[in-house]
């Protein structure tokens, strides 16, 4: 049986503990939120795999900005 100090030590004490993993939950939460409807849109709409190709040219274009401006903000975004 699972006590509840191994519980709060794995899932809750590094959101309490560290900031970087406060914000690591916050992007999270709001990269969720905001994925949700698109993805429910695109499916609706027959567009899935347009989706698809838009993660991966995001994902592709953030690896290529932080290799060169490392964590800019203001780089990555614009």
């Amino acid at each position: 049986m699972i006590n509840s100090t191994f519980l709060y030590e794995a899932l809750f004490a590094p959101f309490i503990e560290f900031s970087f993993m406060r914000r690591a939950l916050i992007g999270a939460f709001a990269l969720s939120l905001g994925a949700g409807p698109v993805g429910v849109f695109l499916m609706l709409h027959r567009m899935s795999l347009i989706g698809d190709a838009m993660a991966h040219a995001i994902l592709s274009s953030t690896a290529i900005d932080y290799f060169i401006a490392g964590l800019s903000l203001g780089f990555i975004t614009a």
